[in-house]
């Protein structure tokens, strides 16, 4: 782009990965450097790859007096239009692409872009590649019912699809990935392609809260989707509860921490056993932390 061009125009072209349902902004800013009244025309040209060509892209434009405008690739394809600048004037402008909720993985909308001055003196292209892929969201639950929420949502999730397959044999699941980190309460982490349906997906499902609007990124979560230790964060001399095993429901003091097996060493509190015994540390929960000692 030469330093001209940089001067009257500010666009730039992107890959840029969305999901169903999601908002694309193109933000386009025009500059009349010029002292005399201009006309500047706009083109938009969308080419599409999607699985199911009647699937429909929308989008809309700053000050459009037209309206939520459709594209698909069975219907239209273009926009045109034209605005007038006064000399040293600026337009900022937007144009909003809403992501098909009904999309598949990979389906993606190509928005090339000219810009142009009536006179000859400017013109510029650009190119932006949307294309549709999973999104990880949050889902809410009770705390403590993560799995069982997450559990019925599959169930729910198979029975929905066989449902649709009457009518779409290639109808797929929802649910791409469900993702419950053990240190997370009241929450848990599911990927799709349709976040929309989700909520239809667990309706009147008990324990289900609903979901968090917005999509995750997954680096944000790496470190909770990394398996860690059972005895991670486990100290000397804390008091812990035993979850799961013969004495479920014990309360007992660590005398010693096993790294290597993951296992734990804890004399009972509340029992006439007072034999030091060893648990696996998945086994436990912790009440007091040493520290507090």
């Amino acid at each position: 782009m030469s330093i001209q061009e940089y001067e009257w125009i500010e666009c730039e072209s992107r890959n840029i990965s969305s999901y169903c349902g999601h908002k694309v902004n193109i933000p386009v800013t025009i500059r009349n450097i010029e002292k005399e009244k201009r006309t500047f025309r706009i083109e938009l040209t969308l080419e599409f790859k999607q699985a199911d060509p009647s699937i429909i892209w929308e989008m809309d434009f700053t000050n459009n007096d037209r309206g939520i405008i459709q594209f698909s690739p069975e219907g239209d394809r273009e926009f045109e239009r034209k605005i007038e600048l006064d000399g040293h004037a600026v337009r900022e402008m937007m144009f909003t692409i809403d992501s098909p909720k009904g999309g598949s993985i990979d389906d993606s909308a190509t928005v090339r872009i000219r810009i142009a001055s009536e006179d000859g003196i400017h013109s510029a292209n650009f190119t932006d590649l949307i294309m549709l892929k999973p999104v990880i969201i949050a889902v809410k639950t009770n705390v403590g019912k993560e799995l069982e929420v997450a559990t019925n949502l599959i169930n729910s999730d198979e029975k929905d699809m066989e449902e649709r397959s009457v009518l779409n044999p290639a109808a797929k699941k929802e649910i791409l990935a469900i993702m419950s980190p053990y240190e997370l309460r009241g929450y848990f982490y599911l990927e799709t392609m349709h976040p929309d349906r989700i909520p239809y997906i667990g309706r009147s499902m008990r324990n289900f809260k609903g979901v968090v609007e917005g999509a995750i990124n997954i680096e944000e979560i790496k470190e909770q989707l990394t398996p860690k230790p059972a005895v991670s964060g486990l100290e000397l001399g804390s008091f812990i509860e035993l979850v799961k095993g013969p004495f479920k429901g014990e309360k007992a003091r660590i005398m010693n921490i096993d790294h290597e097996k993951e296992e734990v060493t804890v004399q009972f509190i509340e029992s006439a056993m007072l034999i030091p015994v060893k648990v696996k540390a998945e086994d436990i929960r912790v009440i007091e932390s040493g520290k507090k000692q």
